[in-house]
């Protein structure tokens, strides 16, 4: 501040600041922080209150002059840091911090720890909240924790070619969107925004061009709000935490660690407690991004289930162990869904491909099924609209009898239904029975959920309902995250292909490639999985083509 020619040091700036608060005269504060009365009546003016005379004519003696460098905050600076090697693993550990609050030191002496055992450099954005009245409300004048401060990076770095951290965003804590209006500040590239809540989005592209996504990091330091509207609903959803991200070459993946209230996490197989970095630890379930089988993408089958070979780092679900897999649009039903029933020139595209018969759909689905189980894990398929409702709906239409690819596998299935109304079973799903029929075993160890059945995983820790495929929302209306992440329940979902978090809202994407009938206009669709953690805590996984991590 320059008040009549005299410029006041930072130091100088927050002990008048803190002295006021203590009601001490302008005369006191003048002499003991070395500066003039006007100064202090400046201040006092500036915030609206009477200044006060002074009595003494003598000037205060002067305090040294102490420069403090500036942070960098302005959007139009960005810091490129050089590409590694295409074998080289560059690692970050991004994190957020509240000016004026107290750090969770559990949580950073495990982040801490955890940057050491991987080797990554940790990268902390401020954000200011509620400053008091003397500031300029930007990173540069807010006062961190001592621990933070070598750490803080409150500027535009580019971490990878596609890949920018904004840790001058400043991003209010109170926000309930945090990424709204961000989607395209970094144009083409990814984006990592510090703020207190877990956050992501992916932003439409044009068909053929890398998909991208923006992501908030969860905090370093302890929530600290005004107890008023806007404060307690962002305590509520205060997340300790941070995001990783491993650069290799052009290629990197990030996401998103959140911790447990002792401040311990886990990444991926990587659990931190105590400061002790352990390997080898197993999950609760992982529900994965839409199947769609006749569509299914070679990369991601592989970094999946390894079918078709083991990428370098190994399957997720051979490394992370689930307790739990959850699939999602097992089958596409291509073949007649109401896609494909009304399109001739759709239907002669798949005759070409040989993609026009609904058993041969069902039985590559069985056989997946098959695949993809484990001895430690529990398979359960989700009902969905493409499996359970387009085959319901393909059975209700009677000009399906007169068609001759498929008319004897309609009266089959019909006869099945028909007689499972005779005997009364009203849990009976058609698209069940045609799996189990179509498999040697009879998917013995996988779960069918019917519509609307509730499956809750991680119970009396911190419950997820992973029952929704999100096809339906709130009152039948069409789901949606937005409506979705309004129930009661914290949820796994998927159905959109576009992975998301809003809330307590997790939303996987897709291995599926694209389908004819969505290849059109731009799009935010990515291989993404949910991995649920034994605490409660989840993270989203995007894959680089069969890659799920950095190896």
């Amino acid at each position: 501040m320059n008040v009549r020619g005299q410029h006041l040091t930072f130091e100088q700036h927050m002990e008048i600041r803190d002295r006021l608060a203590r009601n001490e005269m302008p005369a006191d504060i003048a002499a003991a922080v070395g500066c003039k009365v006007e100064s202090i009546n400046k201040i006092r003016k500036k915030a609206g209150l009477m200044p006060i005379p002074s009595s003494a004519k003598t000037k205060a003696p002067k305090a040294p002059k102490v420069r403090i460098p500036p942070l960098p905050n302005r959007m139009q600076v960005e810091t490129v840091l050089p590409t590694p090697a295409a074998h080289e693993i560059r690692r970050f550990l991004l994190t957020a911090a509240q000016d004026d609050t107290p750090i969770h030191l559990p949580f950073w002496r495990n982040l801490m720890a955890y940057a050491e055992a991987i080797g990554a450099e940790i990268m902390v954005g401020g954000f200011t909240y509620q400053k008091g009245l003397f500031e300029d409300h930007s990173v540069a004048a807010g006062r961190f924790a001592s621990e933070l401060v070598p750490h803080l990076r409150a500027e535009a770095i580019r971490l990878a070619p596609r890949l920018v951290w904004r840790g001058n965003a400043n991003i209010l804590p109170t926000a309930t969107d945090p990424l709204a209006g961000w989607d395209t500040q970094t144009r083409d590239a990814w984006g990592i925004f510090p703020h207190a809540k877990i956050a992501l989005k992916c932003v439409p592209v044009m068909p053929g061009k890398p998909g991208k996504q923006i992501m908030t990091t969860g905090v370093a330091t302890v929530e600290n709000y005004v107890q008023r509207n806007a404060g307690q609903k962002a305590e509520f959803h205060h997340t300790i935490g941070a995001t990783i991200v491993e650069v290799m070459g052009d290629r990197f993946w990030c996401r998103q660690i959140s911790a447990c209230r002792d401040g311990a996490f886990q990444d991926l197989d990587i659990m931190v407690r105590d400061g002790v970095v352990t390997r080898g630890n197993s999950v609760e379930g992982i529900t994965y991004g839409d199947i769609h089988r006749e569509y299914l993408d070679p990369d991601k089958a592989q970094g999946s289930w390894g079918i078709g070979g083991s990428p370098a780092g190994g399957a997720i679900v051979d490394v992370l162990r689930p307790g739990y897999q959850f699939f999602e649009d097992v089958f596409d039903f291509t073949a007649r869904s109401h896609h494909s029933r009304g399109d001739p020139h759709l239907r002669a595209r798949l005759l070409a491909l040989g993609m026009d018969n609904v058993e041969d759909g069902i039985l590559l689905a069985a056989k997946f099924l098959e695949e993809t189980r484990r001895p430690s894990s529990t398979s359960v398929a989700v009902f969905s609209n493409h499996d359970g409702l387009h085959i319901l709906n393909w059975l209700r239409d009677s000009t399906a009898a007169a068609d001759p690819v498929n008319a004897y596998y309609w009266h089959r299935l019909n006869a099945a239904y028909h007689m499972a109304i005779r005997q009364g079973d009203a849990e009976f799903m058609p698209h069940e029975h045609a799996l189990r029929e179509a498999s040697a075993d009879r998917l013995e160890n996988v779960r069918f959920l019917r519509e609307g059945e509730s499956f809750v995983i991680c119970q009396g820790v911190a419950p997820i309902e992973c029952g929704l495929h999100a096809h339906l929302g709130p009152n039948g209306a069409k789901g949606n995250a937005a409506s979705l992440a309004k129930i009661v329940e914290r949820a796994n979902v998927a159905h959109s292909h576009s992975p998301c978090i809003r809330d307590a809202l997790y939303q996987a994407g897709t291995s599926s490639s694209l389908m004819p009938y969505a290849a059109r206009g731009p799009g935010a669709w990515h291989h993404a999985d949910i991995v649920t953690y034994k605490s409660g805590k989840r993270t989203i996984v995007t894959y680089c083509g069969s890659e799920w991590r950095a190896a």
